[in-house]
C-alpha cells in the first residue's frame, strides 16, 4: 500500500505506520470541538482514495449557513453518498445529543454501512459519542466491529470526555490528540 500521498500533518506519521503494519491497528482521534477532527478525517479519506486503498465507514461533516452550524451530515466514505444526520433542536428525545436532534434512519444507515464492511484496508468512524459509549444506542455496529478486531486499520473519532472509556475498552488503541488551532 502506498502512503506517500498521505496528508502531511504530524498526526499522519502514526497512521502511516499503522497502514504498513501487518497487525490490526486502531487509532483514536480526539480533540476539542472545532479542532478539525472531521476535516482531518475528510482529508485523510481523500488521500487514501488517491492511493487506491479500500475504505469503509463514514465521516460526519458539519453543515453551515451564514457562518452558523445548522446541521450535521453523514458521508459514506466508500461511495460518497451523503445524508442529513442531525439538525439543531432543543427538544430532548432519545436521539438528541446536546442541541442536535439526530435522524434515526440515518443512524440505522450508518449501522448498515458498518455491518457491510468486509475486507476494507481502512475503516473511518466519525464519531463514537455518548450514544454509543454510554447509552448503548447509536452506532452499535461500530462497537461490535472494533471489539471483534475486524479491521486492518481503523481511525475512530472520540471526544475527549469519552476518551477514558474508549481506551479502557480498546487498550491496544493509539491516541492522536488534535489541539484547537489558535486564531
Amino acid at each position: 500500500m502506498q502512503t506517500d500521498n498521505m496528508p502531511t500533518s504530524p498526526l499522519t506519521k502514526p497512521l502511516a505506520a499503522s497502514l504498513l503494519s501487518k497487525e490490526p491497528s486502531l487509532t483514536l482521534l480526539t480533540g476539542p470541538s472545532g479542532a478539525g477532527k472531521t476535516t482531518f478525517c475528510a482529508e485523510f479519506v481523500a488521500r487514501m482514495h488517491v492511493t487506491g486503498s479500500s475504505l469503509g465507514g463514514f465521516i460526519c461533516p458539519a453543515v453551515f449557513e451564514d457562518g452558523k452550524k445548522i446541521g450535521i451530515d453523514m458521508l459514506n466514505v466508500a461511495t460518497g453518498e451523503r445524508r442529513q444526520l442531525g439538525i439543531r433542536s432543543y427538544n430532548k428525545g432519545q436521539t438528541t445529543i446536546g442541541c442536535w436532534r439526530l435522524d434515526e434512519g440515518v443512524i440505522a444507515w450508518g449501522n448498515q454501512i458498518l455491518a457491510g464492511l468486509e475486507d476494507e484496508e481502512i475503516i473511518v468512524i466519525d464519531e463514537l459519542g455518548p450514544l454509543e459509549l454510554e447509552e448503548g444506542y447509536g452506532y452499535q455496529e461500530a462497537l461490535h466491529l472494533l471489539d471483534a478486531g475486524h479491521y486492518h486499520a481503523a481511525l475512530v473519532v472520540v471526544r475527549p470526555s469519552l476518551l477514558t472509556l474508549a481506551t479502557l475498552r480498546w487498550p491496544q488503541a493509539q491516541v492522536l490528540n488534535m489541539e484547537r488551532e489558535s486564531a
